[in-house]
């Protein structure tokens, strides 16, 4: 008796860890994030190789008082019409099917389904609705119409890495391009900017602001120049609305500059004081820390303006923040 071929396994490539918008799932080295919009309620996210294959998220939180249940199954049969449609504007063929909620991707707060599609392309992909953050996702992994490159099971196991809620209540994963941080999960991304040789994402809370950036390069950037002084040219977050001292501290192991301060004198008291109009508190107190680490060969800056009364978070933000190793 003949024994049934062995199913093709998928090639084994080096992952890293990618979280955005309460996101977290683990993509082959060589991905990286090329698209995103919306916001932690509503919004898309793509992440691909640059060439072939890649990652789409889409999500929409649904209200939490919703009159009728959500039915997952015409969700994504609905989904899968509309992808039918613009096929047939394209004069493309277009064949696809819902499937049981993959294995590795189902979870006891999931309610959901399997899919598939073949039209320009090849995708296999999930639908669900989590019950504990209310959020539906549509999660597809993307390829050649031909299944190459081992799509189907990449895919399995790309699929069954994501997680749409917070791996501890009250922090949320951010992690791009090599930086990788946890920040309170109750501010929400107010702006970005996103480049290989420096990142920067700035949050909110109400008035309560804080930033982290990071330049790559670090021995090239910053030269023989003092880590303070270089930073006054170059950071662009809360840092350029402050008055501060610095002096030195350390983290991780590495030397580092602490600073803390207040508003300084200008457009920031302007802004604090509309604020104290509309009878919200200003953020008045600053605080960062900055460091150089040569194993990564980053800066790194995070910051902090908020309340007068409020806590500093400083010293939690910066142990959360995976500069190496």
């Amino acid at each position: 008796m003949t024994a049934a071929p062995a199913s093709p396994k998928p090639i084994k490539r080096q992952t890293k860890l990618l979280g955005w918008q309460g996101f977290s799932l683990r993509v082959p080295e060589d991905w990286d994030l090329t698209g995103f919009s919306g916001s932690y309620d509503e919004g898309y996210l793509r992440i691909d190789d640059g060439e072939e294959q890649g990652l789409e998220l889409k999500w929409a939180t649904e209200p939490k008082k919703t009159k009728k249940p959500i039915d997952i199954e015409v969700r994504g049969e609905s989904y899968l019409a509309s992808l039918a449609r613009v096929a047939k504007k394209k004069r493309l063929a277009f064949e696809s099917e819902l499937t049981p909620l993959p294995r590795g991707v189902q979870r006891d707060e999931r309610e959901g389904f399997g899919f598939k599609w073949t039209g320009d392309r090849k995708a296999f992909g999930a639908l669900w609705h989590c019950k504990e953050t209310r959020r539906v996702v549509i999660a597809q992994v993307l390829g050649d119409r031909s299944g190459r490159k081992g799509l189907a099971g990449a895919s399995e196991i790309i699929l069954a890495s994501v997680e749409n809620r917070d791996a501890e209540a009250g922090w949320r994963l951010w992690s791009l391009y090599d930086l990788k941080i946890e920040l309170p999960s109750r501010f929400q991304l107010a702006s970005q900017q996103l480049m290989n040789v420096y990142l920067r994402l700035s949050l909110v809370d109400g008035t309560d602001r804080l930033s982290v950036e990071q330049w790559a390069v670090a021995n090239v950037a910053r030269k023989d120049a003092y880590l303070d002084a270089w930073l006054e040219v170059n950071a662009r977050g809360e840092l350029t609305q402050a008055h501060y001292k610095a002096e030195e501290s350390s983290v991780a192991g590495h030397a580092a500059v602490a600073m803390r301060g207040g508003l300084a004198f200008g457009p920031a008291w302007v802004q604090a004081s509309r604020e104290l109009m509309s009878l919200r508190i200003p953020a008045t107190r600053f605080s960062a820390r900055a460091w150089h680490c040569e194993p990564s060969n980053k800066i790194y800056l995070v910051q902090s303006l908020r309340p007068f009364r409020a806590t500093d978070p400083l010293e939690a933000l910066v142990s959360r923040v995976r500069c190496h190793g």
